[in-house]
């Protein structure tokens, strides 16, 4: 090494052109680079849902759900199976183990579900097979409203217009559809007419059917042309179709009255407190966001202007600036960290352009940083930045040790060092420099094989550090001491530090005389620091980092979108008109395509969910305490009767990984849907009882009624007028909510024609049922309630089984400082009640075994690598001495600033353990250094110890000064705690190692040389 140093020194031309070749890659990576919010630790999933229209929650669980849940649960690398039953739908996610491609588990999915699809009932459609993060978020969403109020047209303007124009876009993944009214044509039945001609509406729509359809009718000849023959008989215009004369005998018009108009959707979104269609646009797995968005814009430019006369298009959230905003914060902070580490090591140093060389090793490192992410393809999120700009405090430590060194070497000098000296200097300390590096690397490594979701977000923060390190001990050691040989002055740098040392010499002497004074300070200054981290409890969003408020209403089971549509409007025009909000829209219900969201646990058709955007510099808590005021003064008419309405923050996604939040979810299993419900009643009531005053909320999903008909046949009359169940059915469907008999074309869009009964205008009433006409096989006209007994009940809303069991979920919400009391009373109650059981838990609690096994690795490997680098069982002992050293200030840090002990912190103490040892090696070298030089064990220490304060020091407070700007920095929970526990930990190790490791060190050389004497 020493030859290859001396080699770089005599030739800095090609130093300066391969160092300026590093930076210019690292701009050209960083053009190239992604950007996201969080690197990808989505869980591979697989949702599969079937339809079977107008049958209840209890059916669709009992004849599909568990059927297909049985079909399933054989398909290799499945981890776990939940499912929601739900009216007319069964939906069933599948969690596959980490690491499974989700394309090869869908694929084996659809083997299963093609081999139990024959074996369910008539009727039910095939199941779909859907893969994807079921918790992403759209990028974009777009709203249109119709100038004209045409609720239809507006519908139409997204769906044929916008979404095609969208998914044209390079990166655009699936774009939903979300409120607004299809236009379609209706043929309103005269019933008694129809009946008359021996026909249901059934038969009618059928015979409709047949008579509006183009088929093919074969082939046929002529001449030498073969030529095929289709049977049209779709109407061409609207007027044609009422004027259709049937086999039947009768005219569409005299049986039918047809108008033409629109149909409610199954979804509503209220923008601008009005009523409007929305577009949902996701983006592809690994497409740049903020590139994307980009291309949404320029695409909305391109085209407002063509609608601008029949409609209003406005893009009314785009999350692309909050990406920026909080990439462009991490490199603030990065940036103001790079200067302040530069401002120290002018500081220290004396010298700025000695302080100049040596910093540059930043943004060299960076650039590496970069080159490696890009290599990778991997993003630029906030874990990979975070990697860097941690990375920004420990590159700089080799360079300080070597231009240190170089310093005290050749400042006597009045020309400067020939490529040999400064070759052989600077190899002087290249073991050690390499020793730290190495022992920095072996922390790191591990933490890329963390499993599951854990390992894929703090990966990319490793991997970012791991090169920047790599790149910063490059530089020290072959670039540096050529960069000092150009720019070399003759005189001793100035010392600006002295009366620190002279303190730091006076308080080691008292310390080396002292040793058991020493153990007793150390151990003080340990033990509180450790009962600080061990009692720090879990934290979640801070109030003033919240950029939006969740507005939820809770309409009951079963009501109208007219209903919903009125409430919320209501609600949207008080939020719009406080001064805290900057945009306020909602939405409920979901289209057939849009199976994100009705794979959720907690989705509801009913629920209205309000995002009301903060007005810049609003404090969140205060925001959401006064939504909370107004809407408890709003005056609640009958649209709102009924209806529940919550103010909460909104959940991050890495908040929930790393179990963050202050909720627990809680699963209560059972046999059956009652035995569930009974156990989750005796669940919660326990709960209650046992928290007390503690306890914040408690809430239950599944939960609520859907009310409902119920048409029991008298078996005997049935029998006897020879009508089945299944027909009835058939005839009540068509009456109410009617059959697509036809499709005609219009202006190039297709408008589906829908039969059905001309029933009274509002809800179906009981006795209307009962007064309905039924035609029986003997041709005798009937009112269904002379053959059917018809009840009104309430059933089960929706039903959920999690791995092939019934379950209700229970949500606990503790009051502030409650988390350990509800920590222990639901560690006494799982005892109790084996049916109750954590349902959602956390990456953090469930990996803790893995976090722990990674932190025995790291110090079998740090033991392993300092023992086979020094040849010795013992120093890597006495270098390890200062990781315990560095709780000292680990819990202090997290206690003061409120944060908790999650993963974050966790590695963080991890990363310690490769940083904290790296004094020790220093340390340690130059008191054996001093040894060979004749010196006694005691002297080698004492002025080994001097000599290396100021190094030791100065990489010190450049790691703090490079980790306080992320600090105070809002990066999130997910890097917050892992900082502040290296901070704090830095500091007190730092501290503590420069008194407490020489004494461990003079008797490690007293042991080794035998009894020396003199006292420093």
């Amino acid at each position: 090494m020493k030859g290859f140093i001396s080699l770089c020194a005599g030739r800095p031309v090609a130093v300066i052109m391969t160092t300026a070749a590093i930076l210019l890659g690292g701009l050209f990576s960083l053009s190239r680079l992604p950007l996201e919010r969080l690197p990808d630790f989505s869980v591979p999933s697989v949702t599969v849902e079937t339809l079977y229209p107008g049958m209840g929650a209890g059916e669709i669980r009992s004849i599909v759900t568990i059927p297909v849940e049985d079909a399933l649960s054989s398909v290799k690398g499945l981890e776990r199976i939940r499912s929601i039953s739900r009216d007319g739908a069964s939906l069933i996610t599948m969690d596959f183990r980490w690491g499974t491609d989700p394309s090869a588990a869908a694929a084996l999915v659809r083997e299963a579900v093609d081999a139990v699809y024959p074996g369910l009932p008539e009727g039910i459609r095939k199941p779909v097979v859907l893969g994807g993060d079921d918790g992403a978020e759209p990028l974009c969403v777009i709203a249109v409203h119709s100038r004209g109020d045409d609720p239809g047209f507006a519908r139409t303007l997204a769906e044929y217009e916008l979404r095609s124009r969208l998914r044209k876009i390079d990166g655009v993944g699936q774009v939903i559809l979300v409120g607004g009214d299809m236009a379609e044509g209706e043929l309103r039945l005269d019933l008694p007419a129809v009946l008359a001609r021996g026909m249901g509406p059934v038969e009618f729509a059928e015979l409709l059917a047949s008579e509006t359809t183009d088929m093919p009718a074969g082939n046929a000849g002529d001449g030498d042309l073969e030529l095929v023959v289709i049977s049209s008989g779709r109407p061409s215009t609207e007027e044609e179709l009422a004027a259709l004369f049937l086999p039947a005998g009768l005219r569409v018009s005299d049986a039918a009255e047809y108008r033409r108009g629109t149909a409610r959707g199954k979804s509503l979104f209220i923008n601008n407190s009005r009523e409007e269609t929305a577009l949902e646009v996701y983006r592809r797995p690994g497409a740049d966001p903020i590139r994307l968005s980009a291309a949404i814009r320029k695409m909305l430019d391109e085209t407002i202007p063509l609608f601008s006369r029949d409609a209003d298009i406005e893009l009314v959230q785009d999350s692309s600036p909050l990406i920026t905003e909080g990439i462009w914060s991490l490199g603030v902070s990065s940036v103001l960290g790079a200067a302040a580490v530069t401002a120290a090591l002018i500081f220290f140093l004396g010298r700025f352009r000695y302080s100049l060389i040596c910093a540059l090793s930043l943004p060299v490192s960076a650039a590496a940083g970069l080159a490696v992410l890009a290599l990778g393809g991997k993003s630029l999120n906030s874990m990979s930045l975070g990697g860097l700009a941690i990375g920004i405090g420990l590159v700089s430590d080799t360079g300080v040790i070597v231009l240190d060194l170089l310093h005290r070497t050749f400042s006597a000098k009045t020309l400067p060092p020939s490529p040999s000296e400064t070759g052989a200097c600077a190899s002087r300390v290249a073991v050690s420099c390499f020793a730290s590096t190495v022992t920095t690397a072996v922390v790191f490594i591990p933490i890329l094989f963390l499993p599951g979701a854990l390992g894929s977000l703090y990966g990319d923060l490793s991997i970012s550090l791991l090169a920047s390190v790599a790149a910063g001990w490059l530089y020290a050691q072959f670039v540096l001491p050529s960069l000092y040989r150009i720019s070399f002055r003759p005189g001793g740098v100035e010392n600006r530090t002295e009366r620190m040392e002279k303190k730091y010499r006076t308080l080691l002497r008292s310390t080396l005389r002292r040793p058991f004074l020493l153990s007793a300070i150390t151990i003080l200054s340990v033990l509180p620091g450790s009962l600080l981290l061990l009692g720090r409890p879990a934290v979640f969003i801070s109030p003033e980092d919240v950029r939006e408020l969740l507005v939820r209403l809770d309409f009951p089971p079963g009501t109208t979108m007219e209903r919903i549509s009125a409430g919320g409007i209501a609600v949207s025009r008080l939020l719009s008109e406080l001064s805290c909000t900057a945009a306020v829209f909602g939405r409920a219900g979901s289209e057939d395509e849009d199976l994100r969201r009705r794979t959720g646990m907690d989705y509801r058709r009913e629920e209205l969910t309000f995002r009301c955007m903060l007005r810049k510099g609003a404090d969140g808590g205060v925001s959401l305490a006064g939504i909370r005021e107004a809407l408890d003064r709003m005056e609640k008419g009958r649209e709102l009767e009924g209806v529940t309405i919550t103010v909460s923050f909104p959940q991050d996604r890495a908040e929930k990984l790393l179990g963050l939040s202050a909720s627990s979810l809680l699963a209560v299993r059972g046999g059956d849907p009652r035995e569930t419900g009974e156990r989750a009643e005796l669940c919660s009531a326990r709960i209650a009882a046992l928290m007390g005053p503690h306890l914040a909320s408690l809430t239950a999903q599944p939960s609520g009624a859907r009310p409902e008909f119920r048409i029991i046949p008298d078996r005997e009359a049935v029998a006897f007028l020879g009508v089945s169940s299944t027909r009835v059915a058939e005839f009540l469907h068509a009456a109410t909510e009617g059959l697509t008999a036809s499709r005609l074309e219009i202006e190039g869009r297709p408008l589906e024609v829908r039969v059905r009964g001309r029933l009274p205008p509002g809800k179906v009433s009981l006795k209307v049922l009962e007064e309905i006409p039924f035609l029986s096989e003997q041709g005798a006209l009937l009112p269904l309630g002379a053959f059917n007994k018809i009840e009104w009940r309430e059933t089960d809303a929706f039903l959920a089984r999690l791995d092939r069991a019934d379950v209700i979920y229970l949500e606990v919400l503790p009051a502030p400082g409650g988390g350990k009391k509800l920590s222990a009373v639901l560690k006494e109650m799982t005892v109790e009640m084996p049916f109750l059981f954590r349902a959602g838990e956390s990456a953090f609690s469930r990996y803790r075994l893995s976090l722990l096994a990674v932190l025995a690795l790291v110090t079998v490997l740090l033991y392993m690598t300092m023992g086979a680098q020094f040849e010795s069982l013992l120093l890597p002992l006495i270098f390890m001495v200062t990781i315990p050293l560095s709780l000292a200030g680990t819990g202090p840090a997290l206690f003061l600033a409120g944060a908790s002990l999650d993963s974050g912190a966790v590695l963080g103490l991890v990363v310690l353990f490769g940083l904290v040892v790296n004094n020790g090696i220093v340390l340690y070298e130059i008191g054996s250094e001093k040894i060979c030089l004749g010196l006694s064990p005691v002297l080698a220490v004492y002025r080994g110890a001097c000599e290396r304060q100021r190094p030791v020091l100065v990489t010190a407070v450049t790691t703090v000064f490079a980790l306080l700007p992320l600090a105070l920095s809002p990066l999130g929970l997910s890097r917050r705690s892992l900082v502040l526990s290296m901070l704090g930990g830095m500091i007190a190790s730092t501290l503590l190692t420069l008194f407490v490791l020489p004494s461990i060190l003079l008797l490690y050389f007293r042991r080794k040389a035998g009894p020396a004497g003199g006292r420093p």
